[in-house]
């Protein structure tokens, strides 16, 4: 049986280390220059969100990688979720996971969001996180036109503060054919499936 311990980052060593896993995973995936793979970032939320940086050490190796930190509405926003190729089906992720889960509700986090790469949609389905059509504007793009394109949902959240413009759709499900209809009609905005999870 494949062994491991999951454990809460704790140092700028530690941090280092999981950060150069994650990067190891995503290398290839367009998205190194986020802000969540630098150091930096963690370094000033450390206090505050080390129990939602976990990883899973196996050995003297990282075999998986999850971070979170707490928005100012409280939810918990996921930004990186990772395991090795090698490693994978070992449900090192989804441990990872519901840990992180676990350890947000006894903190009274309920609510965990992440935007998810399409190739990972599969993974939060199992896992039990609901999923939303992010659409990603900015002027002359209006909230009105956006809205235009849907007849079908509610929405779940708007944001608009004059540079950037979001629309958040409750589809309950994967809508391919809307967030096509969206990247045909508005090519310079981007689209994405959100997934929620109350816990």
């Amino acid at each position: 049986m494949f062994r491991y311990d999951i454990k809460k980052v704790t140092s700028e060593t530690e941090l280092n280390n999981a950060l150069a896993f994650a990067k190891s995973v995503f290398k290839d995936s367009g998205n190194l220059d986020r802000p969540t793979f630098f150091s930096e970032f963690w370094l000033e939320r450390m206090p505050a969100n080390n129990d939602f940086m976990l990883y899973a050490q196996h050995g003297d190796e990282i075999a998986g990688v999850v971070f979170g930190y707490v928005e100012s509405n409280d939810s918990i926003t996921l930004s990186t979720v990772a395991a090795t190729e090698r490693y994978r089906n070992q449900g090192i992720a989804s441990s990872l996971l519901k840990e992180l889960e676990k350890r947000a509700a006894a903190k009274g986090h309920h609510l965990i969001v992440v935007e998810a790469m399409e190739a990972a949609e599969g993974f939060y389905l199992k896992c039990g996180y609901v999923p939303h059509l992010l659409v990603q504007a900015k002027p002359p793009i209006t909230l009105e036109k956006l809205r235009s394109l849907n007849d079908r949902y509610d929405e779940a959240w708007t944001y608009n503060d004059g540079k950037d413009i979001k629309l958040c759709l409750d589809t309950r499900g994967i809508d391919k054919e809307l967030q096509r209809k969206y990247d045909k009609t508005f090519p310079e905005c981007s689209t994405q499936t959100l997934f929620t999870k109350q816990v």
